[in-house]
């Protein structure tokens, strides 16, 4: 949505002071159509519990079926505190969660970030896992309610 009003604002310029418009995409939120071929995924929410009870990303507030491990440790933020993967993976145990390495994982946050670490940080771990990015991606990609 960013990328419409920043074009927007740029066409509603004179064309003499247009300026040069960088466009920086910094999602790896996996394409609704590669999520909907998954099969069976194995979703994790990995929201602090403050958004879930808020519904960051939503509607719906959450997604169906999805196991919550926080990313954030002790409710830092990745750019204070970074999980590391063992960290990510011991979160996912105390969950009561064995991941299956035979199923796609599926994580998500409000809108991708986390859910793209902890996509990687499961990935590096060998497990086929993807960014599904907010709740309302996920639900609608897999075509999941609440």
């Amino acid at each position: 949505m960013r990328i419409v009003r920043a074009l927007a604002a740029l066409a509603a310029q004179p064309r003499g002071t247009r300026r040069l418009l960088t466009v920086r995409f910094a999602s790896n939120v996996a394409d609704a159509v590669v999520l909907a071929g998954l099969d069976d995924p194995v979703i994790l929410d990995v929201r602090d519990p403050a958004e879930v009870a808020a519904g960051k990303g939503g509607p719906p507030a959450s997604v169906p079926g999805a196991v919550h491990v926080p990313l954030n440790i002790d409710g830092a933020r990745q750019s204070e505190r970074p999980t590391t993967q063992e960290e990510f993976l011991a979160a996912v145990a105390a969950a009561g969660l064995a991941l299956p390495r035979d199923r796609p994982v599926v994580t998500h946050c409000g809108s991708g970030g986390r859910g793209g670490k902890a996509a990687g940080l499961l990935r590096d771990a060998g497990y086929d896992a993807y960014n599904g990015g907010g709740p309302a991606h996920v639900a609608s990609a897999l075509k999941l309610s609440s």
